[in-house]
């Protein structure tokens, strides 16, 4: 088809004085076309691409061009991007153009002739006083997948910095770990549920500890051995030495002289002081990836290969879309100080009511017991534990501790049930309960050869009688369970007494209360005790 345009063309005099008058203007045109669209100014001409040329312009980058970055060396780099960027145009023209527009520097690009060259990245050695860093260490090396290069740290994130480090990326890699629901490292990405991480835990190293004898090391298959990815050998330290170095000199804290040269000659380890100075990563679930993408995820990789995919492609993909930004140093820590675990000291100190309304099976009196309607609805402690009352234990302190009101229930039933049904639920509960504490304590001498049965029985009935005494809430909590461990205390003392057991309780009566009722306790719709 070009031979016959050509010979078209040649066959008269003017049309090949045309096609040769054209073929300049047309090299000139597209030339000129080029080199316009070279120029950095002519990136902001589209909207979206504003606030990334307003934070070039206030970068250490800003006397280099947009191309000179983003268009890596070589013609058949640079024709694919014009051709490229021909279709961005025909996109922004047809109004098709992404309101998340993505872009990745190459290391080609940050060490062509007359910018950066490897050498002299490497020998660039930072210690600020707040942070250290070595980029020797660092390019060229590879963890989980990714090989770090210049733009695994250099990131443009949200706009306001162009090319800069955003020291938030030091923790994902240093200090995060993968762990599974039950604790353990997985090898491989989960398939049924997304990958949560935690943060690493620090182990220092013993001084003048012996060296390690060939073979030893952890167990393959052990968690220690699947944090150490076996395809790449080594993972980053997570001591903090690593990033920071203690300061020099002391310094005044709220009044406070602190001289960390004199607690590291105790020996003292950062984290005695420094606790909760890594907050709790976000879980890193497949709706992150439908930001981007537009399936689900039947198309995952195993770790290693995400991060390859994700870290080198085209579009690179900055570790913070993922991941999100893990909080580390002084506001992590602040943020723990408003926080801290009570349960470091006071272990299940609402264990037994817990268990009793969310009903985990905890305790073995609890298989197969029902759950309570209440916590199917949602409704938390605080939906009941509404009223501020004084400690009865300590009034001088001021403190406050909140309690259930039957009034309450109104918030989300019709006006007065619980005021109707509360008080018999409890008062239901409480007949049966004294009167099977009143059999306990009746309960005689054990027949000869037969006492360490009956002792095993009246353990039993006690154990469920003293779980249904410390719940308090007399079948509040949880009206089917308080029946259930009633029903088992009363059966272990009949077994005790030499009786024989009770047939099942009849379904209990229709009520015209909204809500089921305990009436179906065994006081009342059960046979006699």
């Amino acid at each position: 088809m070009i031979r016959r345009f050509f010979q078209w063309c040649w066959a008269k005099r003017w049309r090949r004085w045309t096609l040769i008058a054209a073929l300049p203007v047309f090299l000139i045109v597209n030339i000129g076309v080029v080199e316009l669209t070279s120029q950095s100014s002519f990136c902001k001409s589209c909207h979206i691409m504003e606030p990334y040329y307003t934070s070039w312009r206030h970068s250490s980058h800003k006397d280099v061009e947009c191309v000179k970055c983003h268009i890596s060396p070589g013609v058949d780099n640079f024709v694919a991007a014009k051709l490229n960027g021909l279709g961005q145009v025909v996109d922004d023209l047809l109004y098709r153009t992404s309101t998340k527009p993505s872009a990745s520097v190459s290391q080609l690009a940050c060490t062509r002739p007359g910018c950066h060259t490897v050498e002299s990245i490497t020998a660039h050695k930072i210690d600020n006083g707040k942070f250290k860093f070595d980029h020797a260490k660092h390019l060229g090396s590879e963890v989980l997948g990714i090989k770090i290069e210049c733009g695994t740290c250099h990131a443009h994130v949200k706009g306001s910095d162009h090319f800069e480090v955003n020291t938030d990326a030091c923790v994902t890699c240093h200090l995060l770990t993968r762990y599974n629901n039950g604790g353990n490292h997985q090898p491989m990405r989960s398939e049924s549920q997304p990958i949560f991480m935690a943060v690493r835990d620090y182990k220092p190293a013993v001084p003048n500890a012996p060296p390690s004898a060939p073979g030893s090391g952890p167990a393959p298959g052990s968690p220690e051995a699947a944090e150490v990815p076996p395809s790449h050998g080594k993972s980053p330290p997570a001591n903090c030495t690593a990033c920071h170095n203690p300061p020099l000199e002391p310094f005044d804290y709220r009044g406070l002289t602190v001289d960390h040269t004199q607690f590291l000659s105790y020996g003292a380890a950062c984290e005695s002081c420094h606790r909760n100075v890594t907050a709790k990563p976000e879980p890193i679930d497949d709706a992150k990836c439908l930001t981007c993408h537009t399936f689900g995820a039947d198309r995952s990789l195993p770790v290693a290969e995400m991060h390859r995919v994700h870290a080198e492609g085209h579009h690179k993909v900055e570790c913070f879309s993922c991941h999100g930004v893990t909080r580390h140093g002084t506001q992590a820590q602040l943020l723990s100080l408003g926080q801290f675990d009570c349960r470091a000291c006071h272990k299940d100190q609402h264990g037994v009511q817990q268990q009793a309304y969310l009903f985990t099976g905890a305790s073995p009196h609890a298989d197969g017991g029902p759950v309570s309607p209440m916590f199917l609805a949602h409704v938390d402690c605080a939906g009941c534990h509404v009223q501020q009352d004084h400690l009865k234990v300590k009034p001088e302190s001021t403190a406050t501790v909140a309690k259930a009101t039957p009034q309450s229930c109104d918030a989300c039933h019709q006006p007065g049930l619980g005021e109707r049904l509360i008080p018999r639920w409890q008062a239901d509960t409480h007949a049966l309960f004294d009167e099977l504490e009143a059999q306990l304590a009746a309960i005689g001498p054990a027949p000869a050869g037969d006492e360490a049965g009956v002792k095993a029985r009246v353990d039993e009935a006690r154990g469920l009688l003293n779980l249904i005494r410390t719940d308090g809430s007399w079948g509040v909590h949880n009206p089917r369970y308080t029946q259930q461990l009633l029903e088992r205390a009363r059966s272990a003392l009949r077994e005790a007494r030499g009786l024989p057991p009770l047939p099942p309780p009849r379904p209990p009566e229709a009520s015209a209360d909204p809500v089921p009722q305990p009436g179906a306790t065994p006081s009342r719709a059960g046979p006699p005790p």
